[in-house]
């Protein structure tokens, strides 16, 4: 499949991170009360959700200091070029989590400012995986977060840029052993 391939070329620059959040919206699926059955299909759709960074230089890709406002309007580009990549398969799961998993709740997200519920919740489900995963995760130009701040981050942007109904149950899927939230 084409998209696996594409898949294995973008874990290069960021290694596990499509299946790491894949499985955190498995769980947080499965919390919000989705059956298995849909669980693991949302499982099979988030692993896609970054597929149009194949599309973006590695420079940008894996830049040591913070990106230029030019570097960042062509990294939010990703979504764009993986809905292009993606126009003619038939899983519209996929292509919805693709196009709308950097949509935020108070509709200051990308790439169509969509607002609350406008978002359909399979994007707002990886939104905060994806985003808990990149902040818990070393990145070029960061060393990872701690789960509590990861945590308080999240929680702060309750309303803004996350669901606020996901936030709680989000945080309970992910309560590291023996730690609090």
């Amino acid at each position: 499949m084409i998209l696996e391939t594409a898949l294995q070329v973008v874990d290069r620059f960021d290694p596990g991170h499509a299946d790491r959040v894949a499985k955190l919206t498995f769980d947080l699926s499965q919390a919000l009360g989705y059956e298995k059955k849909d669980a693991k299909e949302f499982y099979l759709a988030a692993r896609y959700h970054d597929i149009g960074k194949i599309a973006i230089p590695k420079a940008v890709l894996q830049k040591q200091g913070e990106l230029t406002q030019e570097e960042t309007r062509l990294l939010q580009k990703h979504v764009e070029y993986g809905m292009r990549m993606t126009r003619y398969i038939k899983n519209n799961l996929i292509r919805s989590i693709i196009a709308t998993h950097h949509e935020h709740w108070d509709g200051n997200g990308y790439p169509h400012r969509l607002k609350g519920e406008n978002i359909p919740l399979c994007g707002r489900i990886v939104a905060i995986c994806d985003v808990y995963d990149a902040l818990t995760t070393d990145r070029p130009y960061r060393a990872a977060w701690s789960h509590d701040k990861a945590a308080s981050y999240i929680r702060e942007r309750s309303g803004t840029q996350f669901d606020p109904f996901m936030v709680e149950p989000f945080l309970r899927v992910v309560v590291p052993v023996g730690g609090t939230v």
